[in-house]
């Protein structure tokens, strides 16, 4: 698995050169539509804070955002750390780790789950104590390398600066095997390779010695010769080779 844990805001994007081939699919990134959403949901947080040091948990509404209410899960820390309550969890999520409408703790949530990845995460944000951005990559339950990316952000259930509550926003996309990013590879390859020019068909003869010969000659059946039916043998024969002569 691959982890880059940063305060929310920052970015290490990479340039990517353009392709001239454009019927070949690139590899699925995180791009900007999925940072922009953690964007808007840090902006979200922010809004809630109205001069404490951590919104209240009693101004959020994770069912009435419907921006990114779907990606989104809310964790309960109120009766400790180490195995918190999952109070909210969204459909995209809900669907993405298997389960059902009854929710429980980060210990009951699937293994190689998306939802399981945030034990990597979450008590980052009690060290930092604000918004912590993070992106990883890991082999879920479906053996699909899934590319992740996420912000945790800290709520209180009263107006001191205890952290038991966090909401965390989460993108991602499933990736191809190693076989499968070979086989796209080689494919790739494959329709760049220079191609040898296509030679237009000629016929064979189109210039050859006999092309001045009508085809009639050759299609058309010899003439039998005329003999009526009282005629000998003889006669068909003589008659045969005098017509055999003359072609």
């Amino acid at each position: 698995m691959m982890d880059n844990l940063q305060p929310f805001g920052t970015e290490h994007d990479s340039d990517v050169s353009e392709e001239d081939d454009r019927g070949v699919e690139a590899p699925p990134q995180i791009g900007a539509d999925e940072r922009r959403m953690h964007v808007r949901a840090y902006n979200y947080w922010a809004s809630l804070l109205r001069d404490r040091p951590y919104p209240s948990i009693a101004d959020l509404d994770p069912a009435g955002v419907e921006d990114f209410g779907g990606n989104s899960v809310l964790l309960d820390f109120t009766a400790g750390v180490n195995d918190p309550r999952i109070a909210w969890l969204g459909r995209a999520l809900r669907e993405e780790c298997g389960m059902s409408a009854e929710l429980g703790r980060i210990s009951e949530v699937p293994g190689r789950s998306l939802l399981s990845r945030l034990t990597d995460h979450y008590l980052q944000i009690i060290a930092n104590q604000a918004p912590v951005g993070f992106e990883a990559e890991f082999v879920n339950q479906r053996d699909m390398s899934t590319l992740y990316r996420g912000i945790l952000m800290p709520f209180s259930s009263d107006d001191d600066d205890q952290i038991d509550f966090i909401y965390g926003v989460i993108n991602w996309k499933e990736c191809a095997g190693e076989e499968a990013e070979a086989a796209i590879a080689e494919e790739v390859a494959r329709a760049r390779a220079p191609r040898a020019p296509i030679v237009p068909a000629v016929p064979v003869w189109a210039d050859g010695p006999s092309a001045d010969v009508a085809e009639a000659d050759f299609d058309e059946p010899a003439e039998e010769p005329a003999l009526d039916d009282a005629a000998s043998l003889a006669d068909w024969l003589v008659a045969a080779r005098a017509s055999a002569e003359a072609a």
